[in-house]
């Protein structure tokens, strides 16, 4: 199953960031993977994101993402992120048969701690109608996470394709949305972010 890695990344050294800029794609790569968000403008539009720079990358599966951020290989290269940022980086599985990111160019990127699961089954229930309204595609809804850095403890993690960040911010912001943004926001405390892709 496709699985995604989503980075903020605050820079606090950017000439030198600049050299973990040019030698990561290259082990990203390696494992399969590819960008499909670098550093595009985002807007939080509900609760907190750690500060920084957005990054998502998208890997062919489960496997592939962890012996990305695990290979020896990709160490020292990440020393120089350490050395340069202050980085919150997961791992999120999407769903079986789910889609990939070909054709997104925006993304609703959402990190949501469950307080009452009976009290969320109905968002989670209607979500999805009211997401295909607007073109969207649910990338990772809720699947297999592990926390690389930054110490965050998570929940459920949600990745929104849509054709560009209009989409998403005309999804966010429909009145069939809003009931259910209601519903969502009762039974969770809810992170959720805009973000351009590439």
């Amino acid at each position: 199953m496709t699985t995604y890695m989503i980075a903020a990344i605050d820079v606090h050294d950017g000439e030198k960031y600049e050299t973990y800029k040019t030698q990561a794609p290259l082990q990203i790569e390696k494992h399969g993977g590819r960008y499909i968000v670098r550093g595009g403008e985002r807007d939080v539009v509900e609760g907190s994101w750690p500060d920084g720079r957005a990054v998502v990358l998208e890997f062919p599966d489960w496997d592939s993402a962890n012996a990305f951020v695990d290979d020896p290989d990709y160490a020292p290269i990440a020393a120089i992120r350490h050395a340069t940022t202050t980085s919150h980086i997961w791992l999120v599985e999407g769903p079986e048969g789910g889609s990939n990111a070909d054709g997104c160019h925006g993304y609703l990127v959402a990190e949501i701690h469950v307080k009452n699961a009976d009290d969320y089954a109905p968002y989670a229930a209607q979500a999805p109608d009211a997401l295909a309204r607007f073109d969207g595609t649910y990338l990772a809804r809720g699947g297999r996470t592990r926390c690389v850095e930054g110490g965050m403890n998570l929940d459920r993690l949600v990745i929104v394709g849509f054709t560009d960040t209009a989409q998403a911010y005309a999804f966010h912001g429909s009145e069939g949305y809003a009931p259910l943004i209601k519903i969502r926001q009762s039974a969770s405390d809810s992170n959720v972010m805009i973000v351009a892709g590439l």
